[in-house]
């Protein structure tokens, strides 16, 4: 096969596609009956991060096999398909088969896929296991027209991205970095810069003889909580109608001297809060509007967490920042829970270089002071990027570009943290759309009715193929 001849490469690439297509359906199809939430509570021999997680790497690398790779996997942290090239020079590429938790919001079972209108809706159909499915048939793309590459193709699977990535920290302590590495795991065209990660954790002072009894949010941290739930030990009698957001809230007794309220938002991934609405920010601004039903170290915490949810710019807060190479500051309220006689809250930030993660923790920890609560600093990495001038990036970007037709794209950076901060030289590519246009009904990633186009999965697998095949003619 000429590899050179645009039009005859394009036109083999359109008919492989045309043929798999029914088997890529059914492959995301089983991959998403998996509910691969990561849990290390749940590990066992083989399967570090519990025996869902292991399950859907198991039937990912199914898919490999019968693909024609060459299989194996990290003592179940990740997983790997290959194919032999001509020199034993690596270009990967890496998809996630965990998922976030299904969460409250779906209009059906998320673990089955439902194709409607040209869509498919089921947790993980676009973070990250249709991509995961798509890398898989990219790179058998050699094998189904009997190319031997110049480089080396890995099709990694990784068990851990939405946690921890520590299903990739326990692969390269004992492999090596590959020469050039892509992530379907985010938009297009490519993204070379990713903003930094700041995780910590507000906790009020010790409550006595408090009224709230629970309190929920997101399940994950990175994940934009499109409903709340909060018990308070009052009659709901006692409670008055609300004054803002009274469309969003519902009110209603459990039994005598419990009321539970409800507050419905609109979830959404925390890097990408445009568009989004925290339901636990609805419930902290119905409890500003109650006179002296909660405890006062309760009251103060509810108005430390006014400040908190008050903005996603971090303005409030005092750690609003941004800078031309990173763009702004995103910050998430996600996780909150009520236990040990403490309130406890999660923030997700993402962050540019103009700020650092002391800075944050510095200016945080006075605010968690002025309302007796304390701050503790659960996880932060530094912003990561790649040279946009790189031959590799400027590869991605050209095949982008023929196949979309938008011959301004250009590499951007994001807040999303993906697996591409962990490698030497990598970054993340497609197959979400810069600002496409989705259907009311289409959830987005980390939100209830997680969707994706088939058209445009159709198109990102035709990129992938190229992308493969073009990279084998840069010097990596």
């Amino acid at each position: 096969m000429d590899i050179t001849n645009q039009q005859e490469l394009e036109a083999r690439v359109d008919a492989y596609i045309d043929e798999v297509w029914p088997e890529v359906i059914a492959d995301i199809e089983r991959l998403v009956k998996h509910p691969s939430v990561a849990d290390e509570t749940k590990a066992e021999p083989g399967a570090p991060f519990g025996p869902e997680v292991r399950g859907a790497l198991d039937e990912a690398l199914g898919i490999a096999e019968r693909l024609g790779y060459t299989t194996g996997d990290d003592e179940g942290y990740l997983g790997w398909g290959d194919i032999a090239g001509e020199t034993e020079t690596q270009l990967a590429t890496i998809c996630h088969v965990d998922v976030v938790p299904a969460g409250p919001g779906w209009t059906g079972d998320p673990f089955t896929v439902r194709q409607r209108e040209g869509y498919l809706l089921g947790r993980g159909v676009s973070d990250d296991k249709g991509p995961a499915v798509l890398s898989l048939y990219a790179g058998a793309f050699l094998l189904h027209e009997g190319i031997t590459p110049r480089y080396s193709f890995r099709a990694l699977l990784g068990c851990d991205e939405e946690v921890g990535m520590t299903d990739v920290h326990h692969y390269l302590e004992t492999h090596e970095n590959p020469a050039f590495l892509f992530t379907p795991d985010a938009e297009f065209p490519v993204c070379n810069a990713e903003k930094g990660l700041f995780g910590a954790t507000f906790a009020s002072g010790a409550i006595e003889d408090g009224r709230i009894i629970s309190w929920s949010g997101a399940e994950a941290t990175n994940a934009i909580p499109s409903e709340s739930i909060i018990e308070l030990a009052v009659d709901a009698a006692e409670l008055p109608a609300p004054k803002a957001n009274a469309d969003r809230l519902t009110i209603e007794e459990v039994r005598s001297g419990v009321t539970r309220i409800t507050a419905y938002g609109i979830g959404g991934h925390a890097a990408m809060p445009e568009g989004s609405l925290n339901a636990i920010g609805l419930i902290v601004t119905y409890l500003r509007e109650l006179t002296g039903v909660l405890a006062p170290e309760e009251e103060r915490f509810v108005e430390l967490l006014a400040i908190v949810h008050a903005d996603t710019a971090g303005e409030a807060m005092g750690i609003a920042s941004a800078d031309e190479a990173f763009g702004p500051l995103t910050a998430n309220a996600g996780v909150i829970e009520v236990a040990d006689g403490h309130i406890t809250q999660t923030l997700d930030c993402r962050c540019p270089a103009s700020i650092t993660a002391e800075e944050m923790e510095r200016t945080l920890t006075e605010l968690a002071t002025r309302y007796g609560a304390t701050l503790t600093v659960d996880s932060t990495k530094p912003p990561f990027s790649v040279d946009a001038a790189h031959p590799a990036v400027q590869t991605l970007i050209n095949v982008y570009r023929e196949v979309s037709g938008n011959h301004e794209a250009a590499p951007f950076s994001m807040g999303g943290g993906t697996y591409a901060r962990n490698f030497a030289c990598a970054v993340s590519f497609g197959p979400e759309e810069p600002a496409a246009a989705t259907l009311s009904w289409v959830g987005p990633m980390h939100g209830p009715d997680e969707g994706a186009s088939e058209e445009a999965l159709k198109r990102a697998l035709k990129i992938y193929i190229l992308a493969i095949l073009k990279l084998q003619e840069v010097e990596l």
